[in-house]
């Protein structure tokens, strides 16, 4: 009998510690999931409130009021003061100090949070703490060197301060991590401003890649990335050679199929090019880069229901990227994982990866009946469009 009671007793205990201890957590994050939807839809009022309810919940956990400073920035310009003439006003200064503020509680609580640095740095750098700015993006990037879009950041940052030659070598650092940011529209901007930068920076992330590849051996990352370069230098014959080697070994690699149809179908082998793009739609079907060139190809042989279908999923999963630092912060939190980005500007995402939406729109607006054609015909610059973060086009 008194073992029983003291089971009962026991159990009282825990039932008492968990609801106490676990249930505002597990409520918080029910806000969190709420607040991804809110986010997606773009309705940031909404997706506010559901942050600071969370943060009522577990004022503890980092994750919330890294959103929170996410969403208050969404009213700020994305050019600062200094490249584009125009002051903030002081309800955007208020903004970004609000936002900065919950940037540094996340770091008092979680300072390996990259993110963090990262979006505090741009806060930083539009109320014109630039020491400090350049302190957080060095951090960004060391705290999570593999990601292309910290250097990248730190590089236009950098460029912004007139700071050349380290801009550069930040690109160098992202583009040897990432190299389809040579199809972006960032570095297509670059190319524009600096030519002769440009092909100096291609060069050297060869010859990069390949000192890296002797270090290492055959290592199929290495072996993909050098492929993609190569293959965007012209190269075509050691781009293929090397993206076949990076397949036979990581055959799960969708980006390699993708770059080896793109090889067959330069090449005229468009038989061997659909099959390359199809793999890489069954291995990563969020892909839009697939769904497009298949959708030309369609188009150039005059399957217009085909290539309308391909275009149209094309340009649908072009707009909804698939999020680049989001596994970080999964890594980092525990809890509902994150399935968007939060990089600031928000626009950033772009320069990462190619923009072809402005030519499957184009496409688009010619096959599709003529009461339709507005809605394509409005987006045939959606690339053009994308605003450089902190005005570096006009430089």
């Amino acid at each position: 009998m008194r073992l029983k009671l003291a089971a009962i007793g026991l159990g009282t205990i825990v039932l008492g510690l968990y609801f106490l201890l676990f249930r505002p957590a597990a409520d918080a994050d029910s806000y969190l999931r709420s607040f991804y939807v809110h986010l997606a839809a773009a309705d940031f009022e909404s997706a506010k409130v559901d942050t600071d309810k969370a943060i009522q919940l577990s004022p503890g956990n980092a994750r919330y009021y890294g959103w929170r400073g996410y969403v208050l920035s969404q009213k700020l310009p994305s050019q600062c003061s200094a490249s584009s003439g125009n002051p903030m006003t002081e309800v955007e200064r208020g903004l970004a100090r609000e936002a900065i503020a919950d940037y540094r509680r996340v770091l008092e609580r979680n300072s390996h949070d990259a993110i963090a640095h990262h979006n505090l740095a741009w806060l930083e750098h539009l109320l014109g703490d630039n020491s400090s700015a350049a302190q957080d993006f060095r951090e960004a990037a060391a705290l999570d060197p593999g990601t292309a879009a910290f250097s990248l950041s730190y590089g236009m940052f950098l460029e912004e301060m007139g700071n050349t030659q380290e801009s550069r070598r930040q690109y160098e650092i992202a583009i040897e991590l990432s190299p389809s940011i040579l199809e972006s529209p960032f570095f297509s901007r670059y190319r524009t401003r600096f030519p002769a930068d440009a092909d100096a920076i291609v060069a050297h992330c060869i010859k990069r890649l390949n000192e890296e590849e002797l270090k290492r051996g055959q290592d199929p990352i290495l072996e993909a990335r050098l492929g993609k370069v190569y293959e965007i230098s012209g190269d075509l014959a050691r781009a293929s050679d090397l993206l076949k080697r990076a397949a036979s070994k990581l055959p799960n690699l969708p980006l390699v199929w993708l770059n080896l149809g793109e090889i067959y179908e330069r090449q005229g082998d468009y038989a061997e090019a659909t099959k390359c793009y199809r793999k890489a739609n069954v291995i990563d079907g969020a892909l839009a880069g697939p769904y497009f060139r298949m959708g030309l190809m369609y188009l150039r042989d005059r399957q217009n229901t085909l290539a309308t279908h391909d275009l149209q999923a094309a340009a649908t999963r072009w707009e909804h990227a698939k999020p680049i630092t989001a596994s970080h912060n999964n890594r980092l939190y525990a809890g509902t994982r994150q399935p968007v980005d939060d990089l600031l500007p928000t626009t950033l995402v772009w320069y990462t990866c190619t923009c072809e939406a402005s030519a499957a729109y184009r496409a688009l607006a010619d096959l599709v009946p003529p009461k339709q054609r507005y809605f394509y015909d409005q987006r045939a610059k959606t690339c053009e469009q994308i605003p450089a973060p902190h005005g570096l086009e006009g430089k």
